[in-house]
């Protein structure tokens, strides 16, 4: 059986996908700094093998406790979903130092930290790392400053792993989220609206800027995540792969 790590597990993106790494018969660590008590909860109903993990991917001796707990559990680490993030708004004028530092930690540095406890044990599995980037990692958007710097910051990084680790036989890639409805985006709304109606308005907002006319589900992103870190994917790495419904190729 194989093991996969998820980071930001306990909601979102990360639960989702935590959930469909069982359904392909892997044993799920669900990691996240909230705990992930429910998300297990979700899992194990469905007949999954799960266990969860309080962890702070910012912080190193945080993400060694994670690859621990998984090494002494299964004893294998096959597929990495690195996915824990946060999101404040404002341009360089405006974010704080101490919000820039903290979204870097978390995005940045927290991809590169799970990255290098994780790859000694995907050396030996062969396995895949897969991260979720973002589309403003690929192109920007006006008031996210520190975020799509600490996304563009994983898009060079998946590529420069994916070259440092092929000789070994990792795979890494990564898929780059459009607009997705989430609680993380949705707090960020939710902290903008004067309303329900201004809430409503501001989703509208981000709609018409879609060809597809819709926002993205969570489903959607954690079946590519799961793609890319399947065999189906074998000669696949160093994509950063926009799951974006024709955002940056049609604006």
């Amino acid at each position: 059986m194989r093991t996969a790590i998820v980071t930001g597990a306990a909601s979102g993106i990360g639960r989702v996908t935590a959930e469909r790494f069982g359904a392909e018969g892997c044993a799920v660590l669900c990691a996240d700094i909230e705990g992930c008590g429910e998300t297990v909860d979700v899992l194990r109903r469905q007949g999954v093998e799960a266990r969860a993990a309080r962890v702070d991917v910012a912080d190193e001796g945080s993400c060694a406790a994670m690859v621990d707990a998984a090494m002494g559990w299964t004893g294998r680490i096959d597929v990495v979903a690195a996915n824990a993030g946060i999101m404040v708004e404002g341009d360089v004028l405006s974010v704080s130092l101490a919000d820039w530092q903290r979204v870097m930690a978390v995005n940045a540095t927290g991809a590169f930290l799970t990255a290098r406890a994780t790859l000694p044990h995907l050396v030996d599995t062969e396995g895949a790392l897969v991260f979720t980037a973002s589309t403003v990692g690929l192109s920007g958007m006006k008031g996210v400053a520190a975020y799509s710097a600490s996304k563009g910051a994983v898009v060079a990084l998946t590529r420069q792993l994916a070259a440092d680790f092929a000789d070994r036989r990792v795979r890494v890639n990564a898929v780059a989220p459009g607009a997705v409805r989430t609680p993380l985006s949705e707090g960020q709304f939710r902290a903008r609206a004067r309303d329900d109606a201004h809430f409503d308005e501001l989703l509208d907002g981000v709609i018409a800027r879609y060809p597809l006319s819709r926002w993205g589900t969570t489903r959607e992103i954690a079946e590519t995540i799961a793609f890319l870190a399947s065999d189906r994917a074998g000669w696949i790495t160093g994509q950063v792969i926009p799951v974006d419904g024709g955002l940056l190729e049609t604006r």
